[in-house]
């Protein structure tokens, strides 16, 4: 199969227009978030679409508000507490129907480590997508029925096929489906921070840290990383996060062809 449509052309070290690409993208999908309508009620949030499934079986969306803006706990960047006022709520449907997962960084790893034991080819291949994601780079300008844009992901359908050829189900949703459910995960995390003061354009908060501590992960599964390393990261600040470098990610998946 061919996956030349996960190159990387961009040169990622010392790229200020790159990185200046990335950034006006990601802030341009924060800001559409904020602006989305929210609930209060937490029986009757405002679900926001991400995307379907082809057969219309499957649906993510975001559903404003999340938990967060309802505490009180949320420590702010200078140092206030409150609560997340833009916080949402990742939601994968099932022939309209919502499909509870927790979101958490175990279930997420779960599947990282389910693949590994059925193909560390599909696994390799995943975590291209989900270096890729850290970037944005599979986010396209589409229009909305009312001839508005705004930015989606689009991953390679190739990749998606080959994965789910190899693997093609996870706690009972397509492979394609959960890779949009982190999407949503990984856009919530971004708007959040974002909202609490932090700089989620540099490496540290939001997105970029969460899918690259996924690479990070899966490369220590497919035995191009260190195990040692990806544990003691968890422990030194940011805490809970160990985001793999531009060299490690080059060895571990090759089909992006990264330039340092």
């Amino acid at each position: 199969m061919n996956f030349a449509d996960l190159e990387i052309e961009e040169k990622l070290s010392r790229n200020a227009t790159f990185a200046s690409k990335v950034r006006a993208k990601k802030k341009c999908m924060i800001d559409e978030a904020i602006s989305w309508k929210g609930s209060a009620n937490r029986e009757d949030l405002i679900y926001h679409d991400l995307w379907a499934s082809k057969d219309g079986k499957y649906n993510v969306k975001l559903g404003k508000f999340g938990k967060e803006y309802h505490l009180t706990t949320i420590k702010h960047k200078d140092g206030t507490v409150g609560n997340n006022p833009n916080d949402m709520h990742p939601t994968v449907y099932v022939d309209g129907v919502i499909r509870d997962f927790d979101g958490s960084f175990d279930h997420v790893f779960n599947f990282f480590q389910e693949v590994s034991e059925k193909s560390k080819d599909a696994l390799r291949i995943l975590g291209c997508l989900v270096f890729r994601n850290s970037l944005l780079l599979d986010h396209k300008l589409v229009n909305d029925e009312n001839g508005i844009s705004s930015y989606r992901y689009q991953p390679s359908e190739d990749a998606i096929s080959f994965i789910s050829e190899r693997f093609p189900l996870y706690d009972g949703i397509p492979i394609e489906a959960y890779l949009h459910y982190m999407e949503a995960i990984a856009w919530n995390e971004d708007v959040k921070y974002y909202t609490l003061g932090y700089d989620v354009f540099k490496q540290g908060t939001g997105r970029t840290n969460n899918m690259k501590t996924y690479a990070n992960l899966i490369a220590v599964l497919l035995g191009k990383a260190s195990f040692v390393k990806l544990c003691s990261s968890f422990s030194r600040p940011p805490v809970g996060v160990s985001p793999i470098t531009n060299n490690a990610a080059l060895e571990a998946f090759p089909e992006l062809k990264i330039k340092i």
